[in-house]
């Protein structure tokens, strides 16, 4: 096994390539404790820091320039505030005042940042393709679930918030350290945006007894508020008079046409969707569902007009037949009950070709990392994975009382149930890649740890700083400091345009992290040379040679083990790699599933034990005044690995993981900034990730 964290910084670079990414990764590292000309390596070598890039300010697609082979020069707002951030911080120490100047410089330079990005996108598509980082699923309050909980922040904010603007919430002015590239807002397609127009008394129920039952808090009223969201989540008689035909295509119309208009190619691009959401006995069985546009249904497909996937997809289908294409996403299968990834139908028949091909043609990507906890894998389904509990959120069956087994509601789970089905009736219904997303309910997508405005809407209020921690969600049946600061969506794509990110969601080619901006390749192919990833032009050979994220390889008779190419770039914005973890599962000869997680590359000098695991990276985090050091880990890390176990008549998947050095977690900055304890339990520290997508390997 090749240590080879650095190997990508050694490398010269005569086309200013690789020297781009060196500068701007320096930039970044503005925490770093190393002396003044020289910057830590993650070990013991020091290097002379390479010269700064003059960077032109924008606030939208920082870490698009960021790419290890993008053609394109650096261009961005992130590192000038980033080096600013440096001359804040002592000896390493990342403050939450640094984190201030941050928000105040992308508030300042966020119109030269809109010219920027349009002179980016003058440049035309990159064939290697950049990436590119946004949120999939956000609410407003046209979701009933967060006009009941009081949320009146419309989708307008959302675009605002998106784009780097300060928006008030809750009497506070919050706003991104960073702009989006992307956004989708989803709210339900369940009464989608009926309950802030019933509660107006000027609007279009202005004339029945909606406005007063909104106003009201007799029981009776209250329990027929409740019929809306009981019809709304659950199979309950939906309540007719607010599901007029007019007002469900007029109040998709204001979606379709909010996204048109914030929508900039090259700064923000914008998709118009909805959030389908059945809960069959609490399990969430959602999908978003995100429409390419410019054409689009008369008015979305709701869990009222049906509960069943297949349904869903079959409405997918028919509208793609006349031209309206989308991508229906998945998310928190942790909290399905097992049901999102069943072997078996809703119907409880086992799945056969027809399903399989459904499915795998309308779910390309599924949505592991978000608020409500992570989907990756299950302590109890992964015992062997050390790093398997992360953000974990259990589900709780209200009507049984007891917890839900993990199987059936992760996606390693999935892809080796897929390995079985596949080996069955010759197609994989769980081919999909992976994004992470937000699901916040609050008009925002802030998914930075120490920039945490809350999720989820009442729960939000900070008037009283020691209720944060201690209110307790009776739907999850777990105290509110569970919740996750989100996830985020990266996808490789040519460039910041609907049609080139959309293409990225169809091939797969996306991946997910816990909330960071890390840059994460991965191939597999036959012929890559060690050292592969050092090389100047490695990325054109990569993409000619091999097969990206998202891809599938088939087996050649006498070409030898499977390799694999993986390269991950540090979020410019915050911490250092610890590792790049390769997880396979296969299935045996038996037709069992197995797994095995591998460590292909990592910072510094460790070396794995007797045990074959590699030590630790080590803990920086100083929870008392919650900041960190970036004095161990590395910047970047890549290597080309082979498969020491490769079987060529074994299916299996393959995707990366990658590591950071830990980090406060976002209730270990809350009780600093609020003065208010840690509660007893809970993660002082955390280690963000980002998931790639799969490659398969099909004999």
């Amino acid at each position: 096994m090749k240590r080879s964290g650095e190997a990508a910084l050694r490398a010269d670079a005569p086309n200013g390539r690789r020297r781009g990414v060196r500068a701007l990764a320096a930039v970044g590292r503005s925490a770093s404790a190393s002396p003044p000309g020289e910057e830590e390596t993650g070990g013991r070598e020091r290097r002379r820091k390479p010269e700064r890039v003059s960077c032109s300010p924008s606030v939208s697609g920082v870490e698009r320039a960021f790419d290890a082979g993008s053609r394109r020069r650096p261009s961005s707002l992130a590192p000038l505030a980033r080096g600013a951030r440096g001359a804040l911080v002592a000896r390493g120490r990342v403050s939450l005042f640094a984190g201030a100047v941050q928000a105040l410089f992308a508030s300042l330079l966020l119109a030269a940042g809109a010219a920027e990005a349009a002179r980016a996108q003058e440049d035309g598509p990159n064939p290697l393709r950049n990436a590119y980082f946004g949120d999939l699923h956000v609410h407003s309050g046209n979701s009933f679930d967060s006009a009941s909980v009081g949320i009146t922040m419309q989708p307008e904010e959302a675009y605002r918030f998106a784009r780097g603007e300060t928006v008030e919430y809750m009497g506070r002015t919050v706003q991104r350290k960073a702009a989006l590239d992307f956004l989708a807002v989803t709210d339900h397609s369940e009464y989608m945006g009926v309950l802030p127009q019933a509660r107006d008394p000027n609007g279009p129920f202005a004339d029945t007894d909606w406005p007063r039952i909104f106003a009201s808090d007799a029981p009776a009223d209250v329990a027929r508020r409740r019929e809306i969201m009981a019809s709304g989540f659950y199979d309950n008689p939906p309540v007719e008079e607010l599901l007029a035909e007019d007002i469900k295509q007029r109040n998709w119309r204001a979606v379709i046409d909010l996204a048109d208009e914030y929508y900039a190619p090259g700064a923000l691009t914008t998709f118009a969707a909805y959030e389908w959401s059945p809960t069959p006995n609490g399990g969430h069985h959602h999908r978003n569902v995100i429409f390419l546009g410019p054409d689009y249904p008369e008015h979305p497909f709701s869990s009222i007009d049906s509960p069943r996937p297949e349904d869903l997809w079959a409405f997918a289908d028919a509208q793609r037949a006349r031209g309206v294409d989308s991508v229906l996403i998945p998310h928190n299968p942790n909290l399905s009950g097992g049901i999102t990834f069943a072997y078996a139908n809703v119907d409880g028949e086992p799945i056969d070709r027809d399903y399989a091909e459904m499915r795998l043609r309308n779910e390309r990507i599924v949505e592991v990392s978000q608020v409500k906890g992570t989907s990756e894998t299950h302590p109890l389904l992964s015992p062997g994975d050390p790093f398997a509990d992360f953000e974990i959120m259990d589900h709780w069956r209200p009507s049984e009382q007891e917890w839900s087994p993990p199987g059936g509601g992760y996606v390693r789970d999935a892809y080796g149930r897929g390995l079985e089905i596949a080996a069955r009736i010759g197609v994989n219904p769980f081919m999909f890649g992976l994004i992470g997303s937000s699901d916040f309910h609050n008009a925002m997508t802030a998914n930075e740890e120490d920039n945490f405005p809350g999720a989820l809407g009442g729960g939000d209020d900070q008037s009283d700083p020691a209720a944060l921690f201690e209110r307790f969600n009776g739907l999850w049946n777990m105290p509110t400091i569970k919740i996750s600061a989100a996830g985020l969506s990266g996808v490789w794509a040519e460039e910041n345009t609907r049609e080139s990110i959309f293409a990225a969601m169809k091939r797969r080619e996306v991946y997910a992290t816990s909330g960071p901006r890390m840059q994460v390749r991965l191939f597999a192919g036959w012929s890559f040379e060690e050292g592969l990833v050092a090389r100047d032009g490695w990325l054109e050979t990569a993409y000619a040679e091999g097969v990206p994220m998202g891809g599938d390889v088939a087996g050649a008779a006498g070409s030898g083990p499977l390799r694999f190419l993986a390269e991950a770039v540090k979020d410019p914005m915050g911490a250092n790699l610890d590792r790049i973890q390769i997880v396979k599962g296969w299935l045996d000869a038996k037709g069992n599933t197995q797994e095995k997680v591998y460590d292909v590359a990592w910072s510094g000098d460790r070396k794995p034990g007797a045990d074959g695991r590699l030590p630790p990276v080590g803990n920086t985090v100083d929870a008392a005044n919650a900041n960190w050091r970036n004095t161990i880990g590395a910047p970047e890390l890549g290597t080309v690995w082979t498969d020491p176990d490769f079987d060529p008549q074994q299916r299996a998947f393959y995707y990366a993981r990658v590591l950071e050095i830990p980090t406060p977690r976002w209730s270990t900055y809350d009780a600093f900034r609020f003065g208010i304890p840690i509660p007893e339990g809970a993660p002082v520290s955390t280690q963000e990730r980002a998931y790639t997508s799969p490659i398969w390997y099909t004999p």
